[in-house]
Parts: structure tokens; C-alpha cells; sequence
């Protein structure tokens, strides 16, 4: 892995500076340790499909990766990337529990079990279906192969909007300040994530054109409307069905760069 593909938030290096200071740096130690895990367990599954990394950066509370192209992958391939820091992290987790007994004689167990409890969380915390957590992301891969993906966009947004809602009431009602840090990162995550929706639909869209992909599945859209946006859908090679003519999305998508660099404006679709 190149320099430059490995980079570090202002976060993580703030985290690392206040568990020195308040005396967690072996706690501080392992969850580090669980959150690599669970990054290996994304890069053993994309390095299986042969993703190439763009970027991997860590925070204070896990890591985020890039992909080139990874908006132009089939949807089973995303949501098998994507639950590959879960599954590690399930993994070491039984391993940990099995090993207990015959680690008890060689370790400190208040920090093995410590070790346990990290899994878990990381586990659970994860699997929480709000932006940048691997649950939203699963989500996201399953909602693909039924609905378009503008449509999906919205409906994750107002996703976000209910569960972070209610987390947030939760943190409030039952001053429960353990949660403070966590959900403040999430709302903010949540927020940011939202106000972008618009980018990250022309990011895909771009992608598709960019890095195409012919190994994906086919999918024959009907088109009712002039707005082929509306109509294409994430994780396919896209076949338009317009007056009864198919027209892939490749040839749309050069048209539309090509002839309507505005991202604004739908390249219309040539009947004749």
C-alpha cells in the first residue's frame, strides 16, 4: 500500500492524545486493534473481487475506504465488501470467547475480556444503518436491486433523518451521556451525508462512465418519462427500453458527458 493511500483524521490523533492523558492507552491499544481487524476483513473481501484501493482513513471511531469505481459494482459484491469488517470481527470474537480459559494463565483478563466486549461493539455499532457504518451501507446494496438509485438516495436519507432522530431523543430522555460522543459523530455523519446526496448520485453517475463495467448483470428499465436519471439503477449494466428500442447506458452516459457537460441537464435518448 502506497504513502498516500493511508491517511489519518485529526481525529484519531486526538483520540490517541486523550488516552494517553487519562491513562486508557492499553484499552486504547485494543480497540485500535479491533478496528485493523475489522479493515482487514473489507480488504480480504475486496481484494478478493479485485477492487483497487483508492484510499484507506482512519478516525477516531473506525476507518473509511475508497474504491476506484466502487459505485459501478455489483450489489452483491458491495454488500459482500461491505459486511467483511462484521464477519472478521464475528470471527475473532469466537475465537477470544473459545480461548478464554487457556488465555486466563498467560494474560491480564480484565483486558482480554476488555478485548471481548470490543468485538462486540465494533460489531454492533457497525451494523447501526446510519452513514459512514457498514449497516448503511448494507442497506444500500439491498435496496439497489429493487428500486433505482435516486430513489434509493431518498429513501435512505429520510432513513437517517427517523433513526438519528430517535437516537438522539433516546440520549436526551434517558441522559444517557456515554452516548454523547458517539451520537454527536453520527448526527454530524448523518447530516453531512444528506446535505451531499446530490453530489453523490452525480459522483455515481460519473463512475459508471468512468470505470465501466461490463461484467455486471443486465437489467432491462423501462423509461415512461424523459428523465433516464430517475430510471437507472446502481449495481447493473442499465438497458433502457424507450418506445421499444433498448439503448444502453453506456452510449447515454457518452452522450450526456459528450453533448450535455452541465450535470444538471438529462441527455435525451436518440429514437430515430
Amino acid at each position: 500500500m502506497r504513502k498516500n493511500r493511508l491517511k489519518f483524521d485529526y481525529s484519531f490523533y486526538a483520540m490517541t492524545l486523550l488516552a494517553i492523558i487519562l491513562g486508557y492507552l492499553n484499552e486504547y491499544f485494543i480497540f485500535a486493534l479491533t478496528i485493523i481487524v475489522h479493515e482487514c476483513g473489507h480488504l480480504m473481501m475486496a481484494f478478493f473481487y479485485k477492487w483497487e484501493l483508492e484510499e484507506l482513513k482512519f478516525f477516531a471511531f473506525g476507518g473509511i475506504m475508497e474504491f476506484k469505481g466502487e459505485l459501478n459494482k455489483s450489489n452483491i459484491e458491495d454488500f459482500i465488501v461491505s459486511s467483511g469488517g462484521v464477519l472478521f470481527n464475528f470471527v475473532t470474537l469466537i475465537i477470544l470467547i473459545l480461548m478464554r480459559e487457556k488465555m486466563s494463565a498467560f494474560v491480564n483478563m480484565t483486558l482480554y475480556d476488555y478485548a471481548i466486549w470490543a468485538q462486540l461493539f465494533v460489531i454492533i455499532f457497525n451494523l447501526i444503518p446510519l452513514p459512514p457504518l457498514d449497516g448503511s451501507r448494507l442497506i444500500n446494496a439491498i435496496l439497489c436491486c429493487f428500486f433505482p438509485y435516486k430513489t434509493v438516495l431518498h429513501i435512505i436519507r429520510w432513513l437517517n433523518i427517523g433513526l438519528i432522530t430517535i437516537f438522539i431523543a433516546i440520549t436526551i430522555l434517558y441522559d444517557i451521556r456515554q452516548l454523547f460522543i458517539i451520537v454527536s459523530f453520527l448526527t454530524y455523519s448523518t447530516l453531512r451525508y444528506n446535505k451531499h446526496i446530490y453530489f453523490l448520485f452525480q459522483r455515481f453517475l460519473l463512475q459508471k462512465k468512468m470505470y465501466i463495467n461490463v461484467d455486471l448483470p443486465r437489467k432491462i428499465v423501462k423509461v415512461r418519462n424523459d428523465s433516464l436519471e430517475d430510471n437507472i439503477y446502481r449495481g447493473y449494466l442499465n438497458l433502457f427500453q424507450v418506445k421499444n428500442r433498448l439503448h444502453d447506458e453506456i452510449k447515454w452516459l457518452k452522450l450526456k458527458y459528450e453533448e450535455n457537460p452541465s450535470l444538471i441537464v438529462d441527455a435525451q435518448i436518440k429514437t430515430d
